[in-house]
């Protein structure tokens, strides 16, 4: 139960006239996420319950909105929606345009943090080393003033921008855009500015856990990725942040997220919701929870493949390895009733990536190129090592190795 003061606060971050813009900002946000995305989910949250802390594992951006607004929806919390702890990014200019390509013209200049906040989003500081150039920008251009880049960043910064980028306001220009999404260290910043970052910082980041803190108090549910930014090689990152904070005054329920990359021309999603034991770490809980993919076990034979291979040889080593699964992990049910199937569209989806190329000759197959990259992964330089060290800490999690 809440008390009066943690009813109020959950009324005030939440109040009642903006339910009807929330609903509608979460059917949208399903329906577009579920237009673009392949999303699938096992396991849901009691109607009924207190202060629940989600706890999900971290590898994109789109997890938060997508899974919080399926889950909205299907758990039916009409009153105060799932507050998530999401990046900052998501509240500064641009951020769509970089999820959504085709309307990046349109979306350039384009804050949508009022549509994250009606569902539920909440902002924290999670990129605490290192930030895109447009970040920095903004963050400065609010606290006061356009200044030239060369009296803020040092020469090596300077070098990987544009030569007719002037100051901070070109890097929120549309002209700029790419450049502007490209990271830079704080401490490539020059002083005073590389001390004004780090006070903004902290400064954000207090209060941001305070109002987290509050709300779990309150008996809000709240969706955490406490890895903090994203994985860029599958392994899972240190579980820190929001967790300790909230952690002691909450029922915790594990997300395991898994995306199947290799299948399909939209990026297939895929969780599972699970309450969480007590007496084991929350990493190995979410690691086994995960559902299975083919691209996660083709990821983990290709690493090892040496030359070139037939569907056959793929569709062998996947069938092989889906034998020797620990009983207690989840299979893609896709995976689980059609392997031949799968594989076979997990190696189209490969060459069409260019990641395979078709070789011909006495044994016809694929060949591994040096192509390794994936769209919808911008900070992974090689999708099938990083689909490989995923499906390691899977079965790490179930006892494995």
């Amino acid at each position: 139960m809440t008390d009066v003061r943690g009813d109020y606060y959950l009324r005030r971050v939440a109040p009642l006239w903006i339910q009807p813009l929330r609903w509608g900002a979460a059917v949208a946000a399903a329906s577009y996420y579920h237009l673009t995305y392949r999303i699938r989910g096992w396991g849901s949250l009691p109607r009924r319950r207190g202060p629940t802390l989600l706890v999900a594992n971290h590898q994109h951006d789109v997890e938060s909105a997508a899974i919080v607004a399926s889950l909205s929806l299907r758990s039916l919390a009409w009153r105060y929606p799932i507050f998530t702890v999401s990046s900052r990014r998501m509240w500064e200019p641009g951020f769509m345009a970089e999820r959504i390509p085709w309307l990046a013209f349109a979306l350039r200049r384009a804050n949508v943090g009022w549509l994250f906040s009606a569902i539920g989003l909440q902002p924290i500081e999670n990129e605490l080393h290192a930030r895109p150039f447009a970040s920095i920008a903004f963050a400065l251009l609010q606290a006061g003033g356009d200044h030239p880049l060369d009296e803020i960043f040092r020469p090596e910064a300077l070098a990987r921008l544009p030569g007719n980028a002037r100051r901070l306001s070109d890097l929120l220009a549309p002209a700029f855009f790419h450049a502007g999404r490209s990271l830079v260290t704080l401490s490539e910043l020059r002083e005073p500015y590389r001390s004004r970052m780090l006070q903004l910082t902290r400064e954000s980041i207090n209060a941001d856990l305070d109002h987290f803190e509050r709300l779990q108090k309150a008996g809000a549910t709240i969706f955490s990725t406490p890895e903090g930014s994203y994985s860029g090689d599958g392994r899972m990152r240190r579980l820190r942040g929001v967790l300790s904070r909230l952690a002691p005054w909450a029922q915790i329920w594990v997300i395991g997220i898994s995306y199947d990359p290799f299948v399909g021309r939209r990026l297939s999603l895929l969780y599972r919701v699970l309450p969480a034991s007590g007496d084991e770490p929350l990493d190995r809980q979410i690691k086994r929870t995960r559902p299975v993919t083919v691209s996660a076990v083709l990821g983990t034979w290709l690493t090892g493949a040496r030359g070139g291979f037939t569907e056959q040889d793929a569709q062998h080593a996947v069938a092989t390895a889906l034998a020797e699964l620990p009983p207690g992990l989840f299979v893609d049910p896709d995976l689980r009733r059609s392997p031949r199937r799968m594989v076979r569209a997990a190696l189209a989806g490969l060459q069409r990536l260019g990641v395979l190329a078709r070789v011909s000759g006495t044994r016809p197959g694929y060949v591994l190129t040096s192509h390794r990259t994936h769209p919808q992964f911008p900070r992974t330089a090689d999708i099938v090592a990083y689909q490989a060290n995923f499906h390691r800490e899977t079965l790490e999690g179930a006892g494995v190795g």
